[in-house]
């Protein structure tokens, strides 16, 4: 019995040899095709096949995506239109700004920072209209409105909303609370 009870044993490890070589080989297939081209800067190709017939592969680098150029409009304190008290809230708002031929995310601190700089002196002359629209949007809000995750993004939307006419040469691609307080 106890020749059995060998044999059993190396047929369980001879599996897990052979499954952690299958796993691994997995792995490293899957790293292959989605990893690598994301390392390399032209993309990566692989050839299928045998010497007479070959299939390539090839899979692009991946683009940029276009998060914008953040620019921030400020620290703001305002009321809430609660009637049942004085409420406030001290938020501080960063649009992000689609720039063409610029892609934010793929920018160098310098070039971010330039490309900040070009977007507040352009959106210079219009600040005040900026301030009276968040100042209007906000102090509309009670606090019930804007506690909830579902509210904030309703502010969000309608900020957008009522800034993106203002904008005309940018797009918003996106607007965030980089501080939001309520007292």
């Amino acid at each position: 019995m106890q020749s059995g009870d060998v044999a059993q044993g190396m047929n369980k490890r001879l599996l897990l040899v052979f499954g952690g070589v299958g796993a691994l080989i997995v792995v490293a297939l899957v790293g292959a095709v989605f990893v690598l081209p994301s390392l390399v800067p032209g993309g990566i190709s692989i050839q299928l096949g045998n010497g007479n017939t070959t299939e390539t592969l090839s899979v692009p680098p991946p683009t940029g995506v276009d998060v914008g150029v953040p620019v921030t409009l400020g620290e703001r304190v305002v009321n809430l239109a609660d009637p049942g008290g004085f409420r406030y809230l001290k938020t501080e708002i960063v649009l992000s700004l689609h720039v063409p031929g610029v892609v934010g995310s793929e920018l160098s601190t310098e070039e971010l920072e330039k490309e900040q700089a070009t977007l507040n002196a352009r959106l210079e002359p219009i600040k005040p209209q900026i301030q009276d629209i968040l100042t209007s949007v906000l102090t509309a809000k009670t606090v019930a409105e804007v506690t909830t995750p579902e509210g904030k993004e309703v502010l969000r939307e309608q900020l957008i909303e009522s800034l993106q006419p203002l904008l005309r040469h940018h797009q918003i691609t996106g607007l965030y609370f980089a501080q939001f307080v309520i007292q």
